[in-house]
């Protein structure tokens, strides 16, 4: 139930993510909950968000900030060592929300800044190139409306990043926030964004207008 949007540049990561929290009952039914969250986490190397369980989903974050995994196959590792403990918490919970957790996060490297994410599929990390975005949709958001938030960020819209093509797309996503809520979709007018540009990192607090 969380809305993220990643956007991919050349040595640069744009990560947005809503506040909105709710609580998830056995039915699958959910409603808002208070208060709201703030799910884009610092680390040492870079940024991480993500969507899915909170009990699954926090762990990995918290121990990306506490351990910053220097490679690809630590990231992973921790991912798969908290998807077990979650499993032996409820297997139940497990078998539903282990597939449908993922993580999104920038990852400095000898090349520039790469924006990667979780393929429980595959059991890796994938990387996202530059010029594509990608969308975490709440499940109130029907089809078309997501094709046309989609169509806000176009292929090779953002490739080059520049402090203007990051403020336009910080707009794109930020117009998308308002077209959602104006729809009675459930996503927080403020929006957080965490920038990685090369050496510079900031966080960015806005709202939809």
């Amino acid at each position: 139930m969380t809305f993220i949007a990643v956007i991919s540049m050349e040595d640069c990561t744009v990560l947005a993510a809503d506040r909105e929290t709710f609580a998830i009952y056995s039915d699958g039914s959910s409603e808002r909950v208070g208060p709201t969250a703030r799910k884009i986490t610092e680390t040492a190397s870079g940024y991480i968000t993500a969507s899915g369980w909170e009990a699954l989903i926090e762990p990995v974050k918290e121990r990306f900030k506490r351990e910053c995994p220097a490679d690809v196959g630590r990231m992973l590792s921790i991912i798969g060592e908290e998807q077990a403990a979650f499993e032996r918490r409820d297997s139940n919970l497990a078998a539903v929300w282990i597939p449908k957790s993922t993580w999104k996060l920038s990852i400095p490297t000898g090349g520039g800044v790469v924006t990667a994410y979780y393929d429980y599929q595959a059991n890796s990390m994938a990387g996202l190139a530059p010029g594509y975005s990608m969308m975490t949709f709440p499940s109130d958001v029907t089809t078309e409306e997501q094709e046309y938030v989609n169509s806000l960020l176009p292929k090779g819209q953002f490739l080059e990043p520049s402090e203007l093509a990051i403020s336009n797309a910080i707009q794109r996503v930020l117009s998308a926030v308002t077209y959602l809520r104006a729809r009675g979709r459930s996503v927080s007018q403020e929006i957080d964004f965490a920038i990685h540009w090369g050496d510079e990192m900031r966080v960015l607090e806005m709202v939809a207008p």
